[in-house]
């Protein structure tokens, strides 16, 4: 199924995107070596999932990278995904796993910048998930993107993110980088340092707590707001829109 261009599709100037368009077919093996709990991470979101939604349900997988996220979640059960990203090169990896693995899955695809007018034309959705991706947003955009998230659920929809938080006096965000530098130094050294690179140079984070970003959930009109899921500085949060 070919993914959407056009105005609304435009290929992001931010650095972000950049940076995962030049490690798009290394990402998967960078992830799974080197980022702490990242396989359990989709698990849980796979798991919540199926836990939280009716037969067949029509989730957006915003952020979709290479497919990762909505790849496990139809590991674990039936369901429908559009894959959307701001990353072209993400997005057809992303697009050609899920056609691979269940092709009936793939609703569709589209290349959109995640501060601009990525929602027009969507809706009706069960879910949205997204993971590690809302971090890269700087907070009035975030913000702008939880609103957006509630508009093109269902009544009774449920936004699922997992993503790095910054918690006053803690130390997890040192503790999780120290893991995730000893994992770098174990796994292949070409690829690390290639990736590490990229990031070090052009990856961008805005983090906060998660009391802070519950409330900008709830501000959105989100109920039920609530960590399912941590580990260490990474968590997953979930808010259900009223039936």
């Amino acid at each position: 199924m070919p993914c959407q261009y056009g105005s609304l599709a435009m290929i992001s100037r931010d650095p972000n995107v950049s940076c995962y368009d030049e490690h798009a077919r290394a990402y998967d093996a960078y992830q799974l070596a080197v980022v702490p709990g990242y396989r359990e991470m989709l698990e849980m979101v796979a798991e919540a999932c199926r836990r939280y939604l009716g037969p067949s349900p029509r989730i957006l997988d915003l952020g979709c990278g290479t497919g990762n996220a909505s790849a496990m979640l139809l590991e674990k059960r039936d369901a429908r995904v559009f894959l959307l990203d701001g990353s072209a090169g993400m997005v057809e990896i992303a697009r050609a796993k899920i056609s691979r693995q269940a092709p009936e899955a793939l609703l569709g695809c589209r290349v959109a910048d995640l501060c601009s007018s990525w929602e027009v034309g969507l809706g009706g959705f069960d879910a949205v998930l997204s993971t590690l991706v809302l971090e890269h947003l700087p907070f009035p955009c975030y913000r702008e993107t939880v609103k957006k998230c509630f508009q093109i659920l269902r009544p009774g929809g449920w936004l699922l993110a997992a993503e790095g938080y910054d918690e006053p006096g803690s130390d997890m965000q040192e503790w999780f980088n120290s893991q995730m530098e000893a994992r770098r130094k174990e796994a292949d050294v070409e690829l690390s340092d290639f990736v590490a690179a990229l990031r070090e140079t052009k990856e961008v984070h805005y983090f906060t707590s998660k009391e802070e970003k519950a409330a900008w959930w709830r501000e959105a009109g989100f109920l039920q707001v609530t960590v399912l899921w941590q580990y260490l500085c990474i968590a997953l949060m979930v808010g259900r829109k009223p039936l």
